[in-house]
């Protein structure tokens, strides 16, 4: 499969008067995003994200490291940036504009003219389900259609790379699954796309593959089946009591969603089967189902991060 993103040994300090202050926000990056997937690019605040992404746009310059773009390390040319669309956290656009005059203003920076223009303005309307709202003034637009027209700016040029911060926050449900459907519509065009994001259930529910940062060093990259490779057992029983969910919990089981006498427990991965049934059988609990659990994206994510945080505090 085509790499049309590659880092290699990619670094970025960010020089303070003195040396002592100097903050190394990206630590040799080794980083290949392939040709039509849609790739996690996660960390908590501060761990190079945002400096990656900036560097990979050409805004911020590599303190040392190469970055290579559909091929080519000549990343700033025009027919680089012509095929990279950029959706920023918390985008703004002027309210007192249309939706296809802010079309029309990205598509001439982009070097679109007259009969082309009208085209890619009609197209991407159409692709994000905003024909009916380009007469619109933005004023007028709910979050989830200025997030809807800020997709559209970023598709104006019709790119080949597609890189987004944040495109689901603050956006409610049914938004949140009406832009991840056009993220995945995306895809199957053929289009790349890196997404930042702190919602990591939506990151979790369409990515091909996710990497974690922690500090500036990549902590982990794979596929969710690479990566989510914990599995427990989670279980439903009847005539739970506070004894008995105190007890369970001093074994490493976690009581969750407890309603009445009913509750469903988590178990640790050492359990077995027969443990788990063993122990509904000491304490009379009524078991009722019983079924394995794959550890979740916000789960390996809490657990990778703090484990590097725990390696780092060991360090100093």
């Amino acid at each position: 499969m085509t790499t049309v993103i590659r880092t290699t040994a990619l670094n970025k300090i960010y020089e303070g008067s003195l040396r002592s202050q100097d903050v190394h926000a990206l630590k040799d990056l080794n980083l290949e995003i392939r040709e039509g997937e849609i790739f996690g690019y996660l960390g908590p605040n501060g761990s190079g994200k945002t400096t990656t992404i900036k560097m990979l746009l050409g805004l911020l310059f590599p303190t040392s490291g190469k970055i290579e773009i559909l091929g080519s390390e000549a990343i700033e040319s025009a027919k680089i940036k012509r095929n990279i669309g950029y959706l920023p956290e918390g985008a703004y656009y002027p309210d007192f504009l249309r939706g296809e005059e802010i079309l029309s203003y990205y598509g001439r920076l982009y070097g679109l003219r007259g009969a082309e223009l009208n085209k890619r303005v009609d197209e991407t309307l159409e692709l994000v389900g905003m024909q009916h709202a380009r007469k619109r003034f933005l004023r007028g637009y709910s979050k989830g259609m200025r997030q809807r027209i800020g997709l559209a700016q970023a598709l104006i040029s019709d790119p080949k790379i597609l890189i987004l911060d944040e495109p689901t926050t603050g956006l409610d449900p049914i938004a949140r699954k009406d832009i991840r459907d056009l993220l995945v519509e995306l895809r199957k065009r053929g289009i790349t796309l890196l997404i930042s994001s702190h919602e990591l259930l939506e990151v979790e529910l369409i990515s091909d593959r996710v990497a974690i940062l922690f500090e500036g060093v990549m902590q982990t990259l794979g596929t969710m089946d690479e990566l989510l490779t914990q599995r427990e057992l989670s279980m439903t029983v009847e005539h739970m009591t506070d004894e008995i969910a105190a007890s369970l919990e001093e074994k490493g089981i976690v009581v969750e969603d407890r309603t009445g006498i009913r509750a469903l427990l988590r178990l640790p991965q050492k359990l077995s089967t027969y443990d788990a049934i063993e122990l509904c059988q000491a304490r009379k609990l009524n078991l009722l189902s019983i079924s394995p659990r794959r550890e979740t994206l916000e789960e390996l994510f809490v657990r990778i991060v703090g484990s590097a945080s725990e390696s780092r505090e060991v360090a100093q």
